[in-house]
Parts: structure tokens; sequence; C-alpha cells
């Protein structure tokens, strides 16, 4: 996979979740928005794995 070369990892999570531009995360979202967000994302991203897995 390739990584982002210009952009933290955290950031550029919420960019590509389309949880917030980076216009956003400049300007409107703090930093603590911007860990709330990937939360977010993370749980929303395991419930998925979850939901999709094949029942027994």
């Amino acid at each position: 996979m390739v990584e982002y070369l210009n952009l933290p990892r955290t950031v550029a999570t919420c960019i590509s979740s389309r949880l917030a531009t980076l216009h956003e995360l400049d300007s409107v979202y703090g930093l603590e928005d911007m860990w709330w967000l990937l939360e977010v994302n993370t749980v929303d991203s395991h419930n998925t794995m979850i939901a999709n897995q094949p029942r027994d």
C-alpha cells in the first residue's frame, strides 16, 4: 500500500474517510475534535467488519 507522505496519518484518515476536509481541520475543528472523528471512524469500521462476518 502507498502511504501519505505529506500528511500525518491522523489527518489523512479524517480526510480520506470524508469525516472532514483539510480546510475544516485547519479552521473549524480542533485537535480534540479530530480525535473524536477518528474514534467514530474506528468504531464504525469495526462494527461494519463484525456485521459483514459470516455467521456460523
